[in-house]
């Protein structure tokens, strides 16, 4: 495979769509509108869990490529020093909001997010986690980190 840089995912979408590339990784929003329209084919998704905004598609170990997987996290990010009071707080806030407005749990899905609205400790467990994956993909491939 060749890489191709894009500055704009979007354009990386439309050239999947018109054939010009002919696979790219992306998140599902940014490329739904090319899937509702049928110009492209969704094989897989890189979540440990299927998408419930994609029920019918394999995770990429259900298709065989286990090593692809890489959840998408999203979350909130603070000063460093921050109490953990505040953050447990905020966490709580969170929590609270999804649970009483069913529209953002159900916009989040459409947009192909998974929910799983943890803690602090559960996020930073969560990244520190693909951190650890993403430094040995990168010693696998020789990548030196910058000083």
């Amino acid at each position: 495979m060749t890489k191709v840089p894009y500055r704009n995912p979007v354009e990386a979408a439309n050239d999947l769509a018109e054939g010009r590339v002919h696979m790219y990784m992306s998140a599902l929003a940014i490329v739904r509108p090319q899937l509702q329209a049928g110009k492209v084919k969704l094989l897989a998704v890189t979540n440990t869990v299927r998408a419930p905004a994609a029920p019918d598609v394999p995770t990429v170990k259900e298709a065989g490529y286990g090593e692809l997987t890489f959840d998408g996290l999203v979350g909130l990010f603070g000063p460093t020093g921050t109490p953990n009071e505040l953050r447990e707080r905020i966490a709580a806030d969170i929590r609270a909001v999804v649970a009483t407005d069913p529209v953002i749990g159900e916009r989040l899905t459409a947009t192909g997010q998974i929910l799983n609205i943890g803690g602090p400790a559960e996020f930073g467990q969560a990244t520190q986690e693909q951190r650890d994956k993403v430094a040995a993909i990168a010693k696998d491939l020789g990548v030196k980190p910058t000083q």
